[in-house]
């Protein structure tokens, strides 16, 4: 599917950003509804005049979006929230918005695909992985033209979980380890991600009406990545196994922060690996080749941390 108009939702995110230059650079016409036209100027230089649409976007009017569906040819849903905020919640956001749009693509007959989330279950405590679930459900019995594909972690030059803690690293002689650090992970390169979704939106009607897992191609506990970053800096790793109780009360605390970089929620969401057993083979068939290391990649990225003499 090239040469036609996309709407996408969630364009100025990470996952957003990195999607829409590559949709633009297969020549499609990108419709991008946005609450901060600003902070999609980076994705207006990389395509060419006319060739992106940014249209401001109330997220508490998701209805507002029936024009922007109706004359588009696919509709992409990338938003999710990493925590609550007080006025959008996890179900807001994971539930009702995409149920909203998913209805919509069915009412014009666009075909969908939403961005999810790998590990969402009912079987939970955590509120993100159970409204992530709501919302795959609802797609799942109520469209029938639709892909829905879910990441573990993205790492890439501007993902906020290795980065983030590649600055902890830098600045901290020790780290906070949550869960003993054996919650597992499956991180996919973005630019493996965004192709793996290009390749599905150009050939939809192959991959339709499915739930398609994307990790990559090694599992990593929580603690070897943190050994990763840690070795990558040139430091000796060190760690503070917290207790669940003070991990419980430091995400109930932080959580009230205007940008909390942990939560509760987060804190029960390392119950559940993210981890599939046949998702490196289902990436690498839709992307026709090897997936990318996360170790390799990340070094190179990580070198911004690294003191200098």
């Amino acid at each position: 599917m090239k040469n036609k108009i996309i709407l996408v939702l969630g364009s100025t995110g990470f996952i957003g950003r990195s999607l829409t230059k590559r949709l633009l650079a297969d020549g499609n016409k990108i419709i991008c509804p946005v609450r901060n036209p600003d902070r999609v100027k980076r994705n207006i230089l990389s395509g060419d005049i006319g060739q992106i649409e940014i249209v401001s976007f109330d997220l508490s009017n998701p209805s507002a979006l029936q024009e922007y569906v109706r004359k588009s040819d696919l509709v992409i849903n990338l938003i999710g929230l990493l925590y609550e905020k007080r006025n959008f919640s996890f179900e807001s956001a994971h539930y009702l918005l995409p149920k909203t749009i998913s209805l919509l693509a069915t009412k014009y007959e666009k075909p969908f695909l939403h961005v999810s989330s790998l590990g969402s279950t009912f079987n939970t405590r955590s509120n993100y992985l159970y409204s992530k679930k709501l919302g795959e459900e609802f797609i799942e019995n109520n469209n029938s033209n639709y892909v829905i594909i879910r990441p573990s972690i993205v790492f890439g030059e501007e993902d906020n979980f290795i980065n983030q803690f590649g600055r902890m690293a830098k600045i901290l002689p020790i780290l906070p380890l949550y869960k003993k650090g054996k919650t597992k992970f499956q991180p996919i390169y973005i630019n493996d991600l965004t192709l793996m979704i290009s390749n599905i939106i150009n050939n939809f009607d192959i991959y339709k009406n499915k739930n398609l897992p994307a990790a990559g191609k090694n599992i990593f506990s929580f603690k070897d990545i943190l050994n990763h970053i840690f070795l990558t800096l040139s430091k000796k790793p060190k760690f503070l196994n917290i207790p669940s109780f003070i991990g419980i009360l430091q995400g109930k605390l932080m959580e009230k922060l205007p940008k909390p970089i942990f939560t509760y929620d987060q804190f029960v969401t390392l119950d559940h690996d993210s981890i599939s057993d046949d998702a490196e083979n289902v990436v690498s068939s839709i992307i026709d080749r090897d997936l990318a290391d996360m170790k390799i990649i990340s070094s190179l990225y990580l070198q911004k941390f690294v003191d200098r003499v």
